[in-house]
């Protein structure tokens, strides 16, 4: 396995010592993109908000110094378990929840948040379509979501086996086809980022 490949699967499924170590670099790399995906959802205090795919986990960090409820999910059991035992006094205080799911069967009731918010994983959807309608399922009627990606012109060195690359607008079609309404593109970081974002009717 070449270390492109390595990277991209420690990318979309954390595990082991590699794991660690691409958490820690998903920290930092992502810290400019969570931050802008933050600001966009518009969450203050009382709200509940979910992340999909926190791998790192440093966005709870953002969201808890909001007020807001936070939860989250991964399909990295390394990622869950590393986020628990670093954020136990809010786990225990109720103010944040983490679990071991994937998208299209995320584990929470309907109506459950005030906003989603996923940063650089519809790479690693299979499915898009579905993903995002379980995504409308658990918003609350007028809540958010933020989906952050990068520009396909900065993602070169990616596994094409591992990463499905998508364009914003194709993301946004998505959104919309799937129900949310008054969708938009945000692209910063002279054309390296993009958040689309949308809301559930």
């Amino acid at each position: 396995m070449g270390l492109p490949e390595f990277v991209s699967r420690q990318l979309s499924n954390p595990t082991g010592l590699g794991g660690r170590l691409i958490r820690r670099g998903m920290n930092r790399g992502n810290a400019a993109m969570n931050q802008e995906a933050v600001d966009r959802l518009g969450a203050s205090a009382g709200d509940r908000v979910l992340d999909v795919g926190f791998g790192g986990g440093v966005i709870f960090e953002l969201l808890l110094d909001r007020g807001v409820e936070a939860a989250g999910i991964d399909r990295s059991a390394h990622a869950v378990d590393a986020v628990e035992a670093s954020n136990r006094p809010a786990i225990e205080a109720g103010r944040l929840q983490v679990r071991r799911a994937e998208v299209e069967s995320i584990p929470f009731e309907d109506g459950s948040f005030d906003g989603v918010v996923t940063v650089n994983t519809v790479y690693f959807w299979p499915d898009l379509g579905a993903g995002l309608a379980e995504v409308l399922r658990v918003l609350k009627p007028g809540g958010r979501i933020v989906v952050a990606i990068r520009d396909g012109s900065v993602m070169k060195r990616v596994s094409r086996d591992i990463f499905t690359l998508r364009a914003p607008e194709e993301v946004l079609g998505a959104i919309s086809a799937a129900g949310f309404v008054e969708g938009r593109i945000d692209t910063v970081g002279d054309g390296a980022r993009h958040h689309l974002v949308a809301a559930r009717p």
